[in-house]
């Protein structure tokens, strides 16, 4: 019975005063053994992510019905209109297909799309090449795919814009797909 006593106390004294003697776990712990590792490293600071920065005036016109709308592009993904990202997005792409064509004999995604390939710049990352309209002698179909047209004006990454879309021949319909941020309503 004695034992059986002094097993209760022992465990008793374990479970209120053992927690005491642990450090907080917020602190360092170290013993003579830790090598002075020295102040703690601040944790690095979130960077923001930056968007595109634009702004343009894109008016469309369809057999029936037309629209203005205007696309301000500050940079803040967070605060920016979905357009913005999806631009952002199509100019990435494109820089990725084109900068994946040079070198080569024949491409056949940007011959179709009718693009004259240019290297960019850290400044431009493809802004400029994102509004790249069909090259003189560029080898498109006659098809027509839609009667919408849009002209597009403004500024983009830096570089001025003032491009006609239209939807008449393979190249054309192909800036108007990787264009389509823009020509649809933006809500």
């Amino acid at each position: 019975m004695l034992a059986g006593a002094c097993c209760v106390g022992a465990i008793t004294y374990g479970v209120v005063v053992g927690p005491s003697m642990l450090p907080p776990q917020d602190v360092q712990a170290t013993t003579a053994m830790t090598p002075d590792a020295g102040p703690i490293a601040p944790e690095p600071e979130q960077v923001a992510e930056l968007g595109p920065i634009g702004f343009l005036q894109i008016q469309v016109s369809d057999r029936d019905r037309a629209w203005v709308q205007t696309l301000r592009c500050t940079g803040d993904v967070e605060e920016d209109p979905v357009t913005c990202a999806d631009l952002g997005l199509a100019s990435s792409e494109f820089q990725r297909e084109t900068e994946g064509a040079q070198g080569t004999e024949e491409v056949p995604e940007q011959a179709a799309a009718g693009v004259d390939v240019e290297p960019t710049t850290a400044a431009d990352p493809g802004g400029e090449q994102l509004f790249t309209e069909v090259g003189e002698g560029t080898v498109c179909t006659d098809k027509v795919y839609g009667q919408e047209e849009a002209t597009v004006v403004g500024t983009w990454e830096g570089q001025e814009v003032e491009t006609t879309l239209t939807r008449k021949g393979s190249c054309e319909e192909a800036r108007w797909q990787r264009l389509r941020a823009l020509t649809d309503q933006i809500g």
